[in-house]
């Protein structure tokens, strides 16, 4: 069954969307059963990815002792109180049979000034990706784990918060320390 799903995507692809028409109409009931077999695969890697986001985030609130994490939507957690801004984001990345695949986690900066602050420290610490620079914004990948790794995860996102808090912490004592 999945491969005659499969063929017709590529079918999809290959054909033209005005000669479509006909084929909608004839089998509407079918196209939306597909559709309501797609929400009910969706909706399911969308909460067990939204349980997890939300246990990862107590857990990381405790090891951290800073309740200032939060969970947009329920599907990433972020991070997001230094200066000049920056954001730290978590979220998961299903794969075929595992809706937590993987656990990604970036560091995002949503201007070029903010960037250009902490550029040199991010790229001499997290030397595996090349950042991505979309508009303004620029994301650095700095990790990805098997999502069921949970204390991987925790590892990895404390470490994190500790390196770019001390980013931040050097940036805010330097001012002060110096007359």
């Amino acid at each position: 069954m999945i491969n005659r799903y499969t063929e017709l995507l590529d079918t999809f692809d290959k054909t033209p969307i005005e000669d479509w028409g006909f084929y909608f109409h004839d089998n509407a009931e079918r196209i939306d059963t597909l559709i309501k077999f797609y929400e009910a695969y969706n909706k399911r890697i969308m909460n067990a990815q939204a349980k997890r986001i939300h246990e990862i985030k107590k857990s990381i609130v405790r090891i951290t002792g800073d309740n200032r994490w939060s969970d947009i939507e329920g599907l990433e957690l972020i991070y997001h109180v230094f200066e000049p801004s920056l954001y730290i984001r978590g979220s998961f990345t299903s794969a075929a049979e595992d809706p937590l695949g993987t656990f990604n986690i970036h560091i995002l900066t949503p201007t070029v000034q903010a960037w250009n602050h902490y550029e040199d420290q991010l790229l001499s610490h997290y030397t595996a990706q090349e950042p991505l620079i979309a508009g303004n914004k620029t994301i650095l990948q700095v990790a990805t784990i098997p999502g069921l790794q949970e204390e991987q995860v925790l590892k990895a996102l404390q470490e994190v918060y500790l390196f770019v808090s001390s980013l931040t912490l050097k940036n805010f004592l330097h001012p002060l320390t110096s007359h």
